[in-house]
């Protein structure tokens, strides 16, 4: 099918019904055939893309999924969205987000929640659902996300497709609504692999190389603490196998990795993400009880820490990231599962989204934000009939050879 018969098709009463079922795409791009056709007579062949509500597009409502922004229409697109019109890609429409991208499951939205495609009464994941269950369902082929502890991976994860979540400040994130800008990063979701390749290559942040052989760490903290574990251990269990079972057929050398600084300081992250959100919307103050409550609560926890708990979860920031640095000298990549579960029930999750889920389903994804090192999630497991991404995370800045790696993972099962 040629690319802008694929277009046409996405506005067709059969794609729009299937999206209406799952909620993924809430705002339509209407001019998208004309762009299309525009860049078909000019000799580029389109390509559909579906672009997260919180990075601005020109003419395009963009909400936030807030109450604040419901109406709010960009005079100017972001910097993503004016690279990505000049390779040819057609902005479709905007997919769901929770809540100014401040939660893991996509529930808290003015436009209400996503559903997963392999489950309708389970979430999707976020925080950006709606582009993970868009190519899910294969409404478009690739959507844009951003992910700031893991609001690419963890959906890509939920709804069984490849989220990649390139080294932090590997793509300018200028007209992106800012959760937390130490983290935020833009990244990408697919079905298929190539597509996130095709992308990459075209933005100058992939080429081939060769890659002969591969050496694979799987961190020690890898397995669930025991107070997570209560929320379904058996669950969690069945996942920890399943990875294990994983990693050992894929018939590469592997290592369990002792990081000792990894462990000490991870959970200093929240201090910097709750701190710097608050103070993006510390302006908008007294208009908190618009928020969602799970997002409120977020922002009150930010009030509650010191400029000196900022200062100190920056600084070791920094050492974990040399210890990666060091790790990756005899690892070419880390592996963990992407989420300890597979996707929760709408029902489970309504009203509890920052409660022992969000501390669940970010459980494995936080580590490379805090050190803005790339990582990719791969739909490998399967659990009770439903998808469990595998993590595949290198060093900062060597986004081309985690491409590569996973290229050659895929190609080789």
């Amino acid at each position: 099918m040629k690319k802008l018969e694929l277009i046409e098709k996405i506005f067709s009463k059969e794609i729009k019904e299937l999206n209406n079922k799952i909620n993924a795409i809430v705002t339509f791009n209407e001019n998208a055939i004309n762009e299309a056709e525009e860049l078909e007579k000019n000799g580029i062949e389109p390509i559909p893309i579906g672009v997260k509500d919180i990075i601005f597009t020109k003419g395009i409502k963009t909400t936030m999924g807030s109450k604040l922004y419901q109406n709010f229409i960009p005079k100017n697109d972001a910097y993503i969205i004016k690279k990505i019109k000049k390779l040819g890609y057609v902005v479709i429409g905007k997919t769901n987000t929770h809540e100014f991208a401040s939660g893991v499951t996509t529930t808290s939205s003015i436009f209400g929640p996503t559903k997963n495609p392999h489950d309708i009464y389970r979430i999707s994941g976020g925080s950006s659902g709606g582009s993970a269950a868009a190519v899910a369902a294969n409404i478009v082929p690739i959507a844009i996300g951003t992910d700031t502890a893991g609001s690419i991976r963890i959906p890509a994860s939920l709804c069984g497709v490849y989220g990649y979540k390139p080294s932090y400040n590997k793509i300018n994130t200028e007209g992106v609504f800012p959760l937390a800008k130490s983290f935020d990063t833009i990244g990408f979701l697919s079905n298929d692999f190539n597509q996130i390749l095709n992308i990459s290559f075209k933005l100058n942040l992939f080429k081939k190389i060769d890659i002969k052989k591969i050496k694979i760490g799987i961190p020690k903290w890898y397995k669930l603490p025991e107070n997570l574990k209560q929320y379904n251990n058996e669950l969690i269990e069945k996942v920890e196998n399943k990875f294990l079972d994983y990693v050992a057929k894929l018939g590469i050398d592997y290592e369990f990795v002792d990081m000792p600084i990894a462990q000490k300081y991870l959970n200093y992250y929240p201090i910097i993400r709750y701190s710097e959100a608050t103070s993006v919307h510390i302006k908008n103050k007294d208009n908190w009880d618009q928020y969602f409550p799970d997002v409120r609560r977020l922002l009150e926890k930010g009030l509650e820490y010191k400029a000196v708990d900022y200062l100190e979860a920056l600084s070791y920031q920094i050492l974990i990231k040399e210890e990666l640095k060091k790790i990756s000298k005899k690892y070419d990549v880390l592996l963990t599962p992407t989420t300890p579960i597979p996707a929760p029930t709408i029902e489970d999750v309504l009203g509890k989204e920052d409660g022992i889920i969000r501390s669940i389903l970010t459980y494995y994804t936080v580590y490379s934000s805090y050190a803005e090192a790339p990582s990719v999630s791969i739909p490998e497991l399967e659990i009770n009939n439903l998808p469990v991404g595998v993590q595949v995370i290198a060093n900062y800045n060597e986004d081309i050879k985690l491409l590569n790696i996973i290229n050659l993972l895929i190609k080789n099962k």
